[in-house]
């Protein structure tokens, strides 16, 4: 298709054209050497494009790589370092050449749409869809044994993971969507506590659901409790408004749902010496 910039129709470098092309790992990487004035690279999202390309999960989608009337790339580093980053695999793509350098500024303007936003359009329904998502996102890190190191964040998970595995896994979707309106109120990140609820229904439907009814209510818990000692801990938390990652959260809470199910009794909950590592981190049991 070729367009006229309606600003400047009498100048032939405004013509603008667009096509579908089959972009692979050399052509991307041609491509990237012209890219002279664009925004870091934020290699998380590299990692998600790259990780939906080799999976099979990437879908063309009619998003355009775009490039000015001399070549320069305006628009898709992420998805051509992506790209550059396969072997032996090419990937159709809207590829739009002759845009005005200026129009870059209004580029990626839009808003994105998130994971809960997919899940509703995919027809996946919950009570609180933002909260399943984040929690699926922070419980897939977690089962990946990915609590440690940049990954830990959840943003490895891309959007079209996340829906793939709620399409997969319905049941955690049931389990989640049942614990929203709980989690607000457990202290701890939202997301956070619906994944640990997931995992622990997993586990024991029936022990889960009456430790997330004591850890929310707190009625009658022993001085010694181990569920008593996590609200303090975090309440403690909350109060000196300490940042907590969502590891050390979980952390805390499968080391209080361990002690509990043994039936031990504590009066305060502590990481480990040191904090927790990968070889000390509880397995909820």
């Amino acid at each position: 298709m070729h367009l006229v910039d309606p600003e400047n129709p009498d100048n032939p470098k405004t013509t603008v054209v667009s096509k579908i092309e089959e972009v692979d790992s050399a052509l991307a990487r041609r491509w990237l050497e012209c890219n002279p004035n664009n925004r870091p690279i934020r290699q998380v999202r590299v990692q998600q494009y790259y990780d939906d390309m080799v999976s099979g999960r990437w879908r063309f989608n009619g998003e355009a790589i775009k490039f000015g009337p001399d070549g320069e790339l305006l628009d898709g580093q992420h998805r051509l370092q992506a790209i550059a980053r396969t072997t032996g695999m090419s990937f159709p793509m809207l590829i739009v050449r002759g845009l005005s350098p200026e129009v870059q500024v209004t580029m990626d303007q839009g808003a994105k749409r998130t994971p809960g936003d997919q899940l509703t359009l995919t027809g996946i329904a919950s009570h609180n869809v933002t909260v399943v998502a984040a929690a699926l996102r922070v419980y897939m890190v977690w089962m990946e044994g990915n609590l440690f190191g940049e990954a830990s964040r959840g943003t490895s998970q891309s959007t079209t993971k996340v829906v793939e595995f709620a399409s997969a896994y319905p049941e955690l979707v049931t389990i989640a969507d049942r614990y929203t309106a709980l989690a607000r109120r457990l202290k701890a990140r939202p997301a956070v506590a619906c994944a640990v609820a997931i995992r622990l229904t997993e586990i024991d439907p029936i022990a889960a659901a009456e430790f997330v009814r004591l850890w929310d209510s707190g009625v009658g818990l022993a001085a010694d409790s181990p569920i008593l000692a996590l609200r303090d801990r975090l309440d403690s938390i909350r109060v000196t408004r300490l940042r907590v990652s969502d590891r050390d959260q979980i952390g805390l809470i499968v080391t209080a749902w361990n002690l509990w199910r043994r039936g031990r009794a504590v009066t305060k909950l502590q990481r480990p010496k040191g904090g927790f590592t990968a070889e000390n981190f509880p397995e909820p049991r």
